[in-house]
C-alpha cells in the first residue's frame, strides 16, 4: 500500500509540474501571433520607405531629408531583427 501511496503521490507531483510547463509555452506560443503581426507591419514599412526613396531618386532631396530617411530605415530594420530574434527564441523554446 505504501508503494502504491508513493507512486501516486510521484505521478500527481509530475503532473502538476507538466500542468506548470505547458501554461509557460502555451503563454509564449500564444505571443506568436503578434509578433509576427508586427514583423508584418515592419516589412509593409520598409518596402514604403523603399518605394519613397526611389520617388526621391528621381527629385532633388536635401541632405536632411537623406538623413530623416536613413533614420527612419535603421530603426525599421532594427525592429524587424529584434522580433525576429524574439520569435527565434519562442519558437526555440516551444519545442
Amino acid at each position: 500500500m505504501a508503494d502504491t501511496d508513493t507512486i501516486l503521490a510521484a505521478l500527481a507531483e509530475l503532473d502538476q509540474r507538466l500542468g506548470a510547463r505547458l501554461a509557460a509555452i502555451e503563454a509564449r506560443v500564444s505571443g506568436l501571433p503578434l509578433i509576427g503581426e508586427a514583423i508584418t507591419v515592419l516589412q509593409r514599412e520598409v518596402r514604403l520607405i523603399r518605394a519613397a526613396i526611389n520617388d526621391m531618386a528621381r527629385t532633388n532631396i536635401t541632405a536632411g531629408e537623406v538623413e530623416a530617411m536613413h533614420t527612419d530605415i535603421d530603426r525599421a530594420l532594427s525592429e524587424i531583427r529584434d522580433l525576429a530574434a524574439r520569435l527565434a527564441t519562442l519558437e526555440q523554446r516551444s519545442e
